[in-house]
């Protein structure tokens, strides 16, 4: 009887041709279950952020800057300082134990 190789059920990562996602981020979003771009979506920047602080302590607020960017197609240091509060602000409310970390 010859044994067949199955390759693994593991998800693969598909985010890695988004603007601002490199492999560490890559990396911590799979951590929190996000795959792709539309995972990223569904769950949101500032959500996916405090997954992510859950796990990581190296996360700051330029990965939220981040995410949000590669879901606008922005590099995360063109964000205007409004967005910029905005999305600090929101992280804050979800998660006021300290949602932003510089």
């Amino acid at each position: 009887m010859t044994t067949r190789f199955h390759p693994s059920k593991e998800k693969r990562s598909e985010l890695s041709g988004l603007k601002n996602i490199g492999k560490v981020t890559e990396r911590w979003l799979n951590g929190i279950g996000v795959y792709d771009e539309q995972g990223l979506r569904r769950m949101g920047a500032v959500k996916a952020y405090l997954g992510i602080r859950q796990i990581e302590a190296g996360a700051s607020l330029n990965l939220l800057y981040a995410l949000h960017g590669a879901l606008t197609g922005t590099h995360w240091n063109d964000l205007p300082p409004a967005i910029k509060e905005l999305l600090r602000r929101q992280a804050e409310r979800d998660h006021p134990e300290g949602g932003g970390r510089h």
